[in-house]
């Protein structure tokens, strides 16, 4: 089964899919966080048989439910909670730096959006697989 990891931002979103055995995750894309966001995951969603979105929550650095957290969920309950797939949600803290860190050459924030995206997606896969402990689900 694919899944779908989306790094879920004020104006923009990264996307990155799994492959079939749910052992990779590839960087998509990025899609606008605009009127029309529903319409492109759930385009994204049927156009690629995807059954679980993956969704990167960023907690602050104590780990607690901040702001930016908040707009996340409430994202995901308006919007995909309503499309059939399952949803599941991960801690993000430090996604965003650690591609920032591996393609600093890169200006577009879109480059990182995807790339934070694969990375929430492939942390996620690991843990599922049992090969990081003490994760947080």
């Amino acid at each position: 089964m694919k899944i779908l990891g989306l790094d879920i931002g004020d104006k923009r979103i990264g996307i990155a899919v799994s492959d079939e055995l749910e052992i990779i995750s590839t960087p998509f894309g990025v899609i606008e966080n605009d009127e029309k966001v529903d319409e492109k995951i759930r385009e994204i969603i049927n156009k690629h048989n995807i059954k679980k979105v993956v969704v990167g929550i960023p907690y602050t650095l104590k780990g607690s439910v901040g702001d930016q957290a908040r707009k996340t969920i409430g994202f995901v309950e308006s919007t995909i909670k309503n499309m059939n797939v399952e949803v599941d949600y991960i801690d993000e803290r430090y996604t965003t730096k650690i591609p920032l860190k591996l393609f600093a050459k890169y200006s577009k924030k879109n480059v990182l959006d995807k790339f934070s995206a694969s990375i929430i997606l492939e942390d996620y896969l690991r843990r599922k697989k049992g090969k990081i402990k003490n994760a947080k689900k």
